[in-house]
C-alpha cells in the first residue's frame, strides 16, 4: 500500500481560481462551508484557529483551513469514482474536552442509514457508517454510530470478496456480522471488521472500520447523534455525527488524558485519525497511517498537515 505523506505546507497558487465559501453550518464554534477551488466545489472549515478544538481533516482533492486551501490530492482509488468518493468522505474529527465526557465531532458524507454506490458496482448492498475507534494504551474501545439492518446481505452464500465482511489479520466474518446496530454502545476490545473490497490490505489495521457487536465487553454507552448539515457536494449530503463518551469509560480524566481515535466508513478505504493529548500544552499531531482512500486525506492538527493515501 503506498503511503504518501504531505508535511507542513501552505499550497501555492498557480493557475487557480478560488472563490468565496458559502456558509451551511455551524458546530462548537466551526463553521463549514463550501467554496469554488480549482474548477471544482469542495469543503472548507472557518474558524479553526481561535477554536481551541484539536482536529484531523480531510476531503478529496482539495480542503480549505480558514484562509488557507491545501492538496492537490490525487483522484479516488481504486477506481470507485468521484461521486462515490464523495459520498464515503472522511471529512472531519474534532475533539474537545468537556468535564464530563470526551466530545467528538465526525464530519462526513455517510448518512447514518447508509447509502447505496451503484458507481462501484455495488448492486442493491448498503454502505455506512463504521464505528468510533479510540486506543489507551493496549485497549481498545468501539464506539458504536452504527444502525441495524443496512441491507449489506445479497447472498449470505456469496463467494464473490466485494461482498465479504473481513476481520481483522484477513479472515473472513459471518456476512451479517455487519448487519447488527451498534448504536450508543461502548464495547472494551472487540472483533474489528470491514465491508468487502479485496484490494486493501488485510493486515493493515487502517481498514476495519466498525467492531462486531458482542465480540466485546460492554463497558458503558456513548451519546451519539447526527444532522444532515445541508451542505451538498455534487450530489452527495455532509453530515456531522456529535459523540460524547464519558470519561469513567475510558479511564481518563478532562486535565489527564492520552489516546489515538480514528473513524472510517464501513468500507475502510477512508480514515481520519490523530493522536489526541491533555491540555499541557501538547500538540495532539496525527499518527502517520495509510488510508486505502475512496477520497484523499488532508490531516490538519494544531497547525501541522499530513496527507495519507493509497
Amino acid at each position: 500500500m503506498l503511503k504518501r505523506t504531505i508535511g507542513l505546507f501552505a499550497l501555492v497558487l498557480l493557475c487557480v481560481s478560488a472563490v468565496g465559501s458559502a456558509f451551511g453550518y455551524e458546530f462548537w464554534g466551526v463553521t463549514i462551508g463550501t467554496a469554488s477551488y480549482d474548477g471544482s466545489t469542495h469543503l472548507t472549515f472557518d474558524g479553526l484557529q481561535d477554536s481551541g478544538l484539536q482536529y484531523v481533516v480531510g476531503g478529496y482533492k482539495y480542503t480549505r483551513v480558514d484562509s488557507t486551501w491545501y492538496g492537490p490530492f490525487a483522484a479516488a482509488a481504486p477506481g470507485e469514482g468521484f461521486l462515490a468518493s464523495r459520498k464515503s468522505d472522511a471529512q472531519g474529527l474534532f475533539f474537545k474536552a468537556d468535564s464530563d465526557a470526551a466530545r467528538f465531532a465526525i464530519v462526513a458524507g455517510t448518512p447514518q442509514t447508509g447509502y447505496a454506490a451503484p458507481e462501484c458496482g455495488t448492486g442493491s448492498r448498503i454502505f455506512g457508517p463504521g464505528d468510533l475507534k479510540i486506543d489507551v494504551g493496549d485497549s481498545t474501545f468501539g464506539i458504536g454510530l452504527r444502525l441495524g439492518g443496512l441491507l449489506w446481505v445479497i447472498d449470505p452464500y456469496t463467494t464473490n470478496p466485494e461482498h465479504l465482511i473481513y476481520t481483522a489479520g484477513g479472515g473472513v466474518d459471518n456476512i451479517f456480522a455487519r448487519d447488527a446496530g451498534t448504536l450508543g454502545t461502548i464495547e472494551l476490545n472487540p472483533r474489528w471488521a470491514r465491508v468487502g473490497h479485496s484490494r486493501l490490505n488485510s493486515n493493515s489495521d487502517q481498514a476495519y472500520a466498525f467492531f462486531v457487536s458482542g465480540s466485546g465487553i460492554a463497558v458503558g454507552s456513548a451519546s451519539v447523534s447526527v444532522v444532515n448539515t445541508g451542505i451538498n457536494l455534487y450530489g452527495a449530503s455532509v453530515y456531522v455525527y456529535e459523540v460524547s463518551v464519558p470519561w469513567s469509560v475510558l479511564g481518563q480524566s478532562p486535565n489527564n488524558y492520552a489516546f489515538h481515535a480514528s473513524w472510517r466508513p464501513d468500507c475502510g478505504n477512508d480514515i481520519l485519525s490523530a493522536d489526541f493529548a491533555d491540555s499541557s500544552g501538547l500538540s495532539a499531531v496525527p499518527e502517520p497511517s495509510s488510508a486505502a482512500a475512496l477520497i484523499g486525506g488532508l490531516a490538519a492538527l494544531a497547525g501541522s498537515l499530513k496527507r495519507y493515501t493509497k
